[in-house]
């Protein structure tokens, strides 16, 4: 009897193959809900750091239209070459412009001293298909026929959904889509800059940023001049 209970209480001692499959079930669905939990975590730390990117750029982005707009220039007596053209025809709208660039501006300080550029900002199409905000800038002097001088341009913003502008017409006394007087500049530009989509087959911008920006109301006078013998803007300056 004693030799028949101690078989027993030594068969008791190990676990069956049962037991151990079901611990390593067990064992496997604690995995697989760390691995859920830990994928979840990164997507949306992935997902939140992208879309605070986006929002950098797009601040970004429309801070430098806003700044080149504030320091438009136009001369009346050297017109041809301060021309304001705005093409709001198509889904992207496109402006060029003269302006004095601050020191701060993306660029500035690519072509020395000469502080005064043509600026244009249009969309293209980028390396993924999506629309990108570019921002290009040129001496307004500068010769770039001959295939030597070449301009500086970057881009601002990537999955451009929307860029469009508005126009203020004192006499109209209303926003306009369409800025047809280029030898003028308006007195008041609204500027959008839409990036991303909110829905795979949607097409309202994920973040979207809009800036009423006021120009100098009126062109000046005279030519834009440097130092000539009889003085700024004398009988001997010449166009900068």
């Amino acid at each position: 009897m004693r030799v028949a209970s101690s078989n027993r209480a030594n068969g008791r001692q190990g676990f069956t193959i049962l037991e151990i499959m079901i611990a390593m079930f067990i064992f496997a669905l604690v995995l697989t809900a760390i691995y859920a939990t830990w994928t979840g975590i990164m997507k949306g730390t992935a997902s939140g750091i992208r879309a605070a990117n986006e929002v950098q750029r797009s601040r970004i982005a429309i801070r430098s239209v806003e700044d080149a707009l504030l320091t438009a220039v136009m001369y009346n007596e050297n017109m041809k070459w301060y021309y304001f053209v705005a093409d709001t025809k198509g889904d992207m709208a496109a402006l060029s412009f003269v302006s004095r660039l601050p020191a701060s501006f993306p660029g500035v300080g690519r072509f020395g001293g000469s502080v005064v550029r043509r600026v244009s900002f249009y969309t293209q199409s980028g390396s993924d298909g999506r629309a990108e905000l570019v921002m290009s800038q040129v001496p307004m002097l500068l010769n770039t026929n001959n295939g030597g001088a070449q301009g500086y341009s970057i881009v601002l913003a990537r999955d451009v959904s929307k860029f469009e502008l508005a126009f203020f017409d004192l006499q109209k006394k209303d926003w306009v889509d369409e800025w047809k007087n280029t030898n003028a500049l308006p007195a008041l530009v609204q500027v959008t800059l839409g990036l991303g989509k909110a829905g795979l087959s949607s097409s309202t911008p994920e973040d979207v940023v809009t800036r009423i920006i006021s120009l100098p109301a009126s062109a000046v006078g005279g030519l834009q001049a440097g130092p000539g013998p009889t003085g700024p803007g004398g009988p001997g300056s010449r166009p900068q």
